[in-house]
């Protein structure tokens, strides 16, 4: 008579098998987590700027983008302005828009609609000197919007890195010299923008 054992069926080889690359792939995930270099830390920007994503009102907000925009738009208007004196006298010097020229273009944040008087009601000016265009906008109310300064050089250009927007949470007129140190020491700050790797990703 012939004997045959026949063992029970089980898993225990393939539990090892599972449990070992389980293992294997915990250890490799740990290692490549450690091997990667920290993140850039964040630079602080500077005493006289400003963060326009983390340290805006939700109206300040708005108004920087309304001037971003319309910076885009008087230097078209400044160029052809530059362009129409060319052509009927050879001067090159272009006259900038009023802010009541915007207003009737309906150019945000220049036009006095229900929009603006939410955002602060502000009163623009125009201020020329030098090569220096500048639309300062005086708040009425800096509790939703501090006082804005657009700052543009004679051709409608910022400073090479966009338009120059600084901000001053009070009623006040920017001071009569337009550089950067006169603005920081009279407590206006420039609005700037930094997109890390946290804010792209």
């Amino acid at each position: 008579m012939h004997r045959q054992i026949v063992r029970r069926a089980g898993a225990e080889r393939e539990t090892l098998w599972v449990l070992l690359a389980a293992g294997l792939i915990l250890a490799t995930a740990t290692a490549a987590v450690g091997l990667r270099p920290a993140p850039e830390a964040e630079a602080a920007p500077a005493a006289h700027q400003i963060d326009s994503r983390t340290a805006l009102t939700a109206a300040e907000q708005g108004l920087h983008a309304d001037l971003k925009m319309a910076a885009a738009e008087i230097a078209v208007q400044i160029a052809d302005e530059i362009a129409a004196l060319r052509e009927a006298d050879g001067k090159s010097k272009g006259r900038a828009p009023s802010p009541a020229e915007l207003a009737a273009q309906a150019l945000p944040p220049f036009a006095a609609d229900a929009s603006a008087a939410a955002r602060g009601g502000h009163a623009w000016t125009l201020v020329e000197a030098g090569g220096t265009v500048a639309y300062a906008g005086l708040s009425a109310d800096p509790g939703k919007a501090g006082s804005l300064l657009l700052l543009l050089d004679r051709h409608g250009d910022g400073d090479g890195h966009g338009p120059g927007i600084w901000l001053k949470r009070a009623a006040e007129a920017p001071p009569a010299r337009l550089d950067e140190t006169s603005l920081a020491a009279a407590g206006w700050k420039r609005i700037t923008s930094t997109f890390t790797a946290g804010v792209t990703r």
